[in-house]
């Protein structure tokens, strides 16, 4: 009776963490999280996007995922159960003034 206690237990766990590896979200769903937010300004073309991504990372934890920066290491969007949240909204800030800058080269 133990035995089959002990293994169903064991089984719920191992379903439980199979679902939570499943529902992570993916760098794709990072980034159109985050493109999301810089487009609330205005638009942001393909190859500005290129160079955005090139300065940060992403994380995945099985049961959960991050974007973080390249440099530092400050992390900017969390994941969890296919939800993306935004940590760091500095970042967005930043970001948004360097593809003006961009922008205004072209």
């Amino acid at each position: 009776m133990i035995i089959m206690l002990t293994r169903f237990i064991l089984f719920a766990l191992v379903i439980g963490l199979v679902y939570l590896n499943y529902t992570t979200p993916k760098i794709e769903d990072h980034q159109a999280f985050l493109l999301a937010e810089l487009e609330q300004s205005y638009p942001v073309p393909e190859d500005m996007r290129e160079s955005l991504w090139a300065e940060v990372d992403y994380s995945n934890f099985l049961v959960c995922s991050f974007m973080k920066t390249s440099v530092g290491s400050t992390m900017i969007s969390s994941g969890f159960m296919k939800k993306v949240r935004l940590v760091d909204t500095e970042w967005v800030d930043k970001a948004k003034v360097k593809l003006q800058r961009q922008a205004e080269r072209y």
